[in-house]
C-alpha cells in the first residue's frame, strides 16, 4: 500500500493523477488560507459583518466577534487578502512543484516569478469580491467562496500550460 501511495505522489504525467493531486494540494492551500483569513478577520483586523455566516457561527459557539464598519471591512479585506495571497501562493507553489507538475520549463527563479506573477490574476477576483461585498452587499464568506472557485480553474490552466511543464 505504501509503495502505491509513493508511486502516485511521484506520478506527474498522468492527467487523472495530476488533477487529483492538484485538487488535494489546492485544498490544503485553501484550508491554510481560510484559517489564516478568518483568524485575522476575527482577531486582528475586523473584517466581518455581524450577519456573516462565520461571525454568526463564532457567536453561536460563545465567542465575541467585533463587527467591522463598512470602511474597516473594505480596508481590512484588502489587507488580509494580500497576506493570504502571499501565504497561499507559497504553499501552492511548494505543493505543485513537489507533487503535481513537472518543473524545468524555466529556470527556478523565473518559474517562481511566473507562478506568483500569474497568480496576480487572483487580485482581479479579489477586486470582484470587493464589489460583491460593497455594491451587491454579499457577505464576505460568499464572496470569498466565489473567488476561490474562479481562481481554482484559472490557476490550474496557467500553472499547467505556462509555469510548469504540464
Amino acid at each position: 500500500m505504501g509503495s502505491r501511495v509513493g508511486a502516485f505522489l511521484r506520478e506527474k504525467d498522468s492527467f487523472a493523477a495530476q488533477v487529483v493531486k492538484y485538487l488535494v494540494s489546492g485544498g490544503i492551500s485553501v484550508v491554510v488560507v481560510q484559517v489564516t483569513f478568518y483568524l485575522l478577520a476575527w482577531l486582528v483586523l475586523p473584517c466581518m459583518r455581524a450577519t456573516d455566516p462565520v461571525a454568526r457561527l463564532l457567536v453561536t459557539l460563545g465567542f465575541t466577534v467585533e463587527a467591522a464598519s463598512e470602511a474597516e471591512l473594505k480596508r481590512n479585506f484588502w489587507i488580509i487578502m494580500v497576506i493570504c495571497f502571499l501565504l497561499s501562493n507559497a504553499v501552492a507553489y511548494l505543493l505543485n512543484m513537489l507533487f503535481v507538475f513537472n518543473t524545468g520549463r524555466h529556470r527556478k527563479v523565473i518559474e517562481i516569478l511566473l507562478f506568483f506573477g500569474a497568480s496576480l490574476l487572483q487580485f482581479l477576483f479579489i477586486w470582484i469580491g470587493g464589489i460583491l461585498i460593497s455594491v451587491f452587499k454579499w457577505e464576505v464568506t460568499y464572496s470569498n467562496l466565489a473567488m476561490l472557485a474562479a481562481g481554482l480553474i484559472v490557476n490550474y490552466l496557467v500553472r499547467k500550460y505556462i509555469v510548469f511543464r504540464g
